[in-house]
């Protein structure tokens, strides 16, 4: 399986092909990825692009194939007896809907990756009926944003415990 130990026994080519693939799997994410890639001397500006554009990747393929998969998804769970099956949300798209009801599209792509992981943020705002170029358009935004934050923080704060420790 991949994880963060494959990453830091992985040097060269390979470990920046790992920041790509863990980047694109939903709940590794930008979040979990950039911080060990800088950590153990990647380029900071090559890991960020990498995972970055790994992310947005997967993120736009369920934007744009979200109406087909949707469709698959409800011949699954619906059943003759009750055709809307109307179950009772889950505590993660509970939150999911708070955030919409407060913040919409934006908040909910800005506050993504943080707490519902930007694939799941992708599909709660697609599910509560936006359409598929806002939410890629704010997807992009939000990951561009979080991408940044996070390199700089990660690249920063790292150098700065070298500095205390030297």
């Amino acid at each position: 399986m991949i994880g963060i130990e494959s990453l830091s026994s992985t040097t060269g080519f390979a470990a920046y092909a790992l920041v790509f693939i863990m980047a694109a799997i939903p709940w590794f994410e930008i979040l979990i990825v950039i911080p060990p890639a800088i950590a153990m001397g990647l380029d900071p500006f090559v890991v960020s692009f990498l995972a970055f554009t790994g992310n947005l990747v997967t993120v736009f393929l369920l934007v744009f194939a979200h109406h087909s998969l949707n469709t698959i998804w409800k011949k699954f769970r619906v059943n003759e007896d009750n055709p809307e099956n109307t179950s009772a949300p889950s505590g993660r798209r509970k939150k999911a809907i708070k955030l919409w009801n407060s913040y919409g599209l934006p908040g909910i792509a800005m506050m993504g990756p943080l707490i519902l992981g930007t694939h799941f943020a992708a599909l709660i705002a697609l599910s509560l009926g936006s359409k598929k170029n806002p939410v890629a358009l704010w997807m992009t935004i939000s990951l561009f944003i979080w991408t940044i934050i996070i390199a700089a923080v990660s690249y920063y704060g790292i150098e700065s415990l070298k500095w205390i420790a030297g």
